[in-house]
């Protein structure tokens, strides 16, 4: 076995393992050092395939714990970790292999065949055509294709704009590797050398590009190189993209680039920030076709995650602008993966995973996939304008202070409407339109720092534990809960004066000590699919059901739970027979759901498996019943991330409709939910 290399983040988890005398979980690691679970959930298999190749033994997650070294490993793992260097071999994981074969065969010049992927992955004949059929599916994705010729070797066709779209996502993917060790079929000098040049005109734009981001362009630029000028931009301004600094800091560092590949550059420029407006550079596209798309995903959205949106309008009016101005960044495969998306995946995972599968709506009008940066945008304007329960507000007002845009601002609004129900938010405004704050506000919540006679408190415009922490203390400092007072009122009769200040001190320490564990720990907090299917809430079925009887069988369990009332299944009737088969998720599968007012007592789900098919219509027919009782429009976003993970595979249902116990089934569910419950 060949010797395995780690990256910097590696030691850095491994030293924080070390260091460590108590069990560290995956979530205290990833806020540690900033990035996803996902992140560390590779990282630690890096790790473990380092462990492995010094015969020491693997970490091992202890679940509801995390990871814990034991002392008698601990002076082993030291002695092998000093001689680490950067210079060590790398064994490439399977989907690095993919990643590689991918650049290669787009970006070499030469024939590629099997043995030179080979000796560049270090794996046999065979290893390589697996992960052929792999690259062949990603390729599908973009409606690209592999092909082969005996003499010119491995050759991916299509599309010039998808074929460079996806060599960019999967360089970026190797971009660790390109920085720590030499990749042999990339020309570093030359790249070093555009790498200056685009560097120095992000210093004359006086602007900062996404980290990596030149990088990649650095490399994709010999590809430009005048070996494929069947280049279409359709409804481009061209007068007004060729006025663009960009465009003229182009041709000043460019100049014996052809005009369409000049286009093609400056586009990736104006496209990796996120503010640029593409009607500045393009004829807008028909509204009609944005509004069919918006008014789609809106609608996808509410059927994929069981909410209904107050306001449809105003969340339609933001998606409309946000993806007419988005449309062209997806289909030049344009990647946006800043800081504030990474936080968006990594803050509120449910939201994200969901958007997720939204957005194959978009991904079929454009035929090629959307980015992870991208869907996190659209799941902000999407969980900005979940609604949420509020109480009465007090007098205590909070102005938010916003410079990322109007779903940045509104996200915030509603975590701190629900971190804070009490309190009124007054506005989401910019920093320069604040005047006379005192007469409005008595804190001010902002994502830029600003200075003012209100109080303020900066925040990250995702907020963080540590935000909802400082945010907190500012508000215990000011008459906020008038529960504490009212409450203390009471008891004061019956109490002695002695013991005042400390039975007050008790009832302000239980309404913030709540606030604080409800606002720091909710994803935490959150339950999934697993955590309800307790005995009698997993019934599979072999005899023959109409879809109204299914659905009623489906429904006693959460009837005799008390979790629902028996017209929260007549509604789920009614709604099919009104709206159509509309609640399947997949082609065998119905996810069963009503709106919580009518008849949810508390959140439940059940699942419910029939032998034989249940006709829902001519064209639907399902085997799988989930029943889900929704209190909410948010608390079961991560029963249905489940859900998602397992019931939109097929071969999954179908190993599911093989078992015969609910002993089985649940056992089944854990094994396919592990893996990402470790993400």
């Amino acid at each position: 076995m060949q010797q395995v290399y780690m990256n910097a983040r590696c030691r850095e988890i491994l030293q924080m393992l070390l260091e460590s005398d108590t069990y560290l979980t995956q979530q205290q690691i990833a806020e540690k050092m900033q990035v996803s679970k996902r992140s560390i959930y590779y990282d630690l298999c890096r790790i473990n395939e380092w462990l492995e190749f010094y015969h020491i033994p693997e970490l091992e997650m202890v679940r509801g714990k995390g990871i814990l070294i034991e002392k008698a490993l601990r002076s082993k793992i030291e002695a092998c970790a000093e001689g680490i260097e950067k210079d060590e071999n790398y064994i490439l994981s399977p989907m690095e292999r993919v990643h590689l074969i991918i650049c290669i065969i787009i970006y070499s010049k030469e024939p590629v065949y099997i043995d030179q992927l080979m000796d560049y992955c270090m794996v046999s004949r065979n290893t390589i055509f697996n992960d052929m059929r792999v690259v062949v599916n990603q390729l599908q994705d973009y409606d690209l294709k592999l092909e082969y010729e005996s003499k010119r070797g491995y050759r991916i066709s299509g599309d010039s704009i998808k074929i460079r779209a996806i060599f960019l996502v999967n360089f970026q993917e190797l971009q660790s590797l390109f920085e720590n060790r030499s990749l042999d079929f990339i020309e570093r000098e030359r790249i070093h050398d555009n790498i200056e040049k685009l560097r120095k005109i992000e210093e004359e734009l006086n602007t900062k590009y996404v980290e990596g981001s030149l990088d990649s362009l650095a490399v994709l630029l010999p590809l430009m190189d005048g070996r494929d000028t069947n280049l279409y931009f359709p409804n481009l301004k061209r007068a007004e993209l060729e006025s663009t600094k960009e465009f003229q800091l182009v041709e000043k560092y460019f100049p014996k680039l052809s005009e369409k590949e000049k286009i093609y550059l400056c586009l990736h420029l104006l496209g990796a920030r996120v503010t640029v407006a593409s009607n500045d550079i393009f004829e807008e596209e028909s509204n009609q076709t944005v509004y069919e798309i918006t008014k789609a995903l809106i609608a996808e959205f509410e059927k994929i995650a069981c909410v209904t949106f107050e306001n449809k309008e105003e969340l339609g009016r933001a998606l409309f602008v946000h993806i007419n101005s988005s449309l062209y960044r997806y289909q030049y495969g344009i990647q946006i993966m800043d800081t504030m998306s990474k936080d968006i995946i990594r803050e509120y995972p449910d939201l994200f995973d969901i958007t997720k599968v939204v957005s194959k709506y978009i991904e079929r009008q454009i035929g090629m996939p959307i980015q992870d940066g991208e869907i996190a945008y659209l799941a902000l304007h999407f969980g900005a304008h979940l609604p949420i329960s509020r109480d009465s507000h007090s007098s205590f007002r909070i102005l938010i202070v916003c410079a990322n845009g109007i779903s940045t601002g509104n996200m915030l609004r509603r975590e701190l409407q629900k971190m804070l129900p009490e309190a009124q938010i007054v506005d989401v405004i910019a920093a320069q339109n604040i005047q006379n704050a005192q007469n409005i506000c008595d804190l001010i919540v902002s994502t830029v720092r600003i200075k003012n006679v209100v109080p303020v408190v900066h925040v990250h415009p995702i907020l963080t534990n540590a935000d909802r922490e400082e945010i907190l203390r500012h508000v215990k400092e000011k008459p906020l809960l008038r529960d504490v007072e009212n409450l203390f009122s009471i008891v004061k009769p019956y109490i002695g004066e002695k013991d005042y200040e400390t039975v007050k001190k008790k009832i302000d320490d239980y309404f913030f000590r709540g606030k604080r564990e409800g606002a720091g720990d909710t994803k935490r907090k959150a339950k999934g699919f697993l955590d309800y299917l307790v005995p009698g809430h997993i019934q599979i079925y072999n005899g023959e059901y109409r879809w109204t009887d299914a659905l009623r069988e489906s429904g006693k369990c959460l009837l005799e739970n008390k979790s629902i009332e028996k017209r929260y299944i007549d509604d789920i009737i009614s709604q099919l027979r009104y709206y159509g088969p509309y609640m399947f998720i997949t082609s065998r599968v119905v996810l069963a759901h009503s709106k919580p007012e009518e008849g949810v007592n508390r959140l439940d789900v059940s699942l419910h498996i029939f032998k034989k098919n249940i006709a829902f219509s001519d064209f639907h027919r399902a085997n799988i019943i989930i029943m889900l009782a929704a209190e909410d429009q948010e608390s079961h976003l991560k029963i249905l991330r489940d859900i998602l993970a397992v019931f939109s595979i097929q071969t999954k249902i179908d190993d599911i409709l093989q078992l015969e116990t609910p002993e089985e089934v649940l056992a089944y569910l854990g094994k396919s939910l592990e893996h990402e419950e470790d993400l």
